[in-house]
């Protein structure tokens, strides 16, 4: 394992003797996707000392560039597993990435990662705090993202689509998530469509991690603006097949699925300051002898005060994923969240997923000047059925079912603040707090879990980054 002295410094000689990747290098690492919110503006470029890596981009050939990111974060979790169980540790991610780009059609992109965990006691050295020096994104592209009207990719990518509820690179976990994937784009100024295969890559300590057999996911996913006046409308449909595999918690003693997703995603403005955003999804299929019949569905409404100080936007949303009643019976109704990025949507203690779930929420954001961004949300949560069980972020079962017992799972306290020093620097500092409801104080130990965090992100491009806080407003 290379230690935290060895990872600094070569950190440092990165500083030192790399290049930097231009302003496109965000939408190099998923030319496909959905554009993120961008991050507010700042008054003036960073200056260059901090990126001396800029002057030796510029004097390679014009079909070279390099780049990456580095991300760290200290963690103090209170009342882990919603016991007496506390722990501190350092988060620390760093991206390297390249593209070499011979002519405006053709592309070769690659992207290693080295997630690592230090100072923990109860934490795991293990997926998803850390994966050691690993093949992130490797692909060659056919055609132009940008340009034309078709483009073609095979290889290992991020996807990202939509609001990422559905298929997302959960970039806020440490390791994160990408897939084996090959897919081909349709591209209009009105209308975007990506037709894919692939397969997730699970997480491990192997450099190529290989795909579980028989774990694959296909998809059509659409995005059509002004169908609906000022606003986006995502049709899609999901395929995900998988094994019976104690790696899948959702098939784990149950046998093989073989579940269809059709989903609809609308997210707009309307008058007087107003945005809305809704994603309802439902799906069919079998799980064994099961046969599937769940659903979910999200709904959000905001409105921007921008002649108060600070410009608030006030939002409410509510949550609805199903669950399964009647365990004993042959309909499976609990609704598989398939491969979300869940930070901040259910909470930001991440406790939460999508499956068997009641959720609603309140808060407001905020932008103080150009580079502070504050966030504050109080949210409420219950279990669909207390035949079902608890669920965490990433699917796998929390807390088992107690049939009977109180529903109300509990309430959830969010207060997060963020500094963009410069296009390329920010860091901030939170703490979420998931008061235990009636279930949790019945089914466990009942301890409020508690996550206190700061961090700070260093993107070597200058073009910005994904911000922990995302505003649910229009792309």
């Amino acid at each position: 394992m290379i230690s935290m002295r060895t990872h600094t410094s070569l950190l440092l000689a990165l500083f030192l003797g790399m290049s930097m990747l231009p302003d496109w290098a965000q939408a190099q690492t998923n030319p496909k996707s959905s554009p993120a919110p961008s991050p507010p503006a700042v008054d003036s470029d960073p200056p260059s000392w901090l990126f001396p890596i800029d002057k030796l981009d510029e004097s390679l050939p014009s079909w070279l560039h390099i780049g990456g990111e580095y991300h760290d974060r200290l963690e103090g979790p209170i009342g882990i597993g919603y016991r007496g169980t506390n722990d501190f540790y350092l988060l620390d991610r760093l991206r390297l990435k390249v593209a070499i780009q011979p002519k405006d059609w053709l592309k070769f992109y690659g992207e290693v990662q080295d997630a690592r965990i230090f100072f923990n006691h109860h934490i795991a050295n293990a997926n998803p705090f850390e994966d050691s020096w690993t093949l992130w994104q490797g692909y060659a592209q056919v055609g132009s993202s940008t340009s034309g009207w078709v483009d073609a990719l095979a290889g290992r990518q991020v996807l990202l689509f939509g609001d990422e509820r559905v298929i997302g690179p959960s970039n806020w976990l440490n390791v994160g998530r990408t897939f084996d994937v090959a897919r081909v784009d349709l591209h209009h100024p009105r209308y975007e469509v990506a037709v894919f295969a692939s397969s997730v890559v699970p997480g491990s300590n192997t450099f190529l991690h290989r795909a579980i057999p028989g774990n694959n996911f296909y998809g059509i996913y659409g995005s059509f603006k002004n169908i609906v006046p000022r606003a986006t409308f995502d049709p899609y449909v999901l395929w995900r097949l998988a094994p019976g595999n104690s790696a899948l918690p959702e098939t784990v003693g149950r046998g093989h699925l073989n579940e269809v997703t059709i989903g609809l995603h609308l997210k707009g403005t309307l008058p007087a300051e107003f945005d809305y955003d809704t994603e309802f999804d439902g799906q069919t299929g079998s799980l064994g002898v099961y046969s599937i019949g769940a659903w979910a569905g999200y709904a959000s409404l905001g409105k921007t005060f921008r002649k108060v100080a600070a410009a608030p936007r006030v939002f409410i949303e509510g949550n609805y994923a199903s669950g399964t009643k009647n365990p004993a019976g042959r309909d499976w109704n609990t609704f598989d969240q398939l491969y979300p990025s869940n930070h901040d949507k259910y909470g930001f203690t991440d406790q939460v997923g999508r499956r068997n779930l009641v959720q609603f929420r309140v808060g407001v954001e905020e932008n103080v000047g150009k580079k502070w961004k504050f966030k504050q949300a109080f949210e409420g949560y219950w279990l669909a059925t207390s035949n079902d069980n608890f669920y965490a972020s990433s699917g796998a079962i929390s807390v088992p079912a107690h049939p009977g017992a109180s529903r109300h799972i509990g309430n959830e306290l969010d207060l997060v603040d963020e500094y963009q020093l410069n296009k390329g620097i920010s860091f901030g500092f939170g703490y979420a707090r998931l008061f235990a409801g009636q279930f949790l104080r019945t089914a466990t130990q009942g301890h409020d879990y508690s996550y206190p965090y700061a961090y700070v992100e260093y993107n070597f491009s200058k073009s910005g980054f994904h911000f922990p806080i995302t505003p649910n407003k229009p792309d």
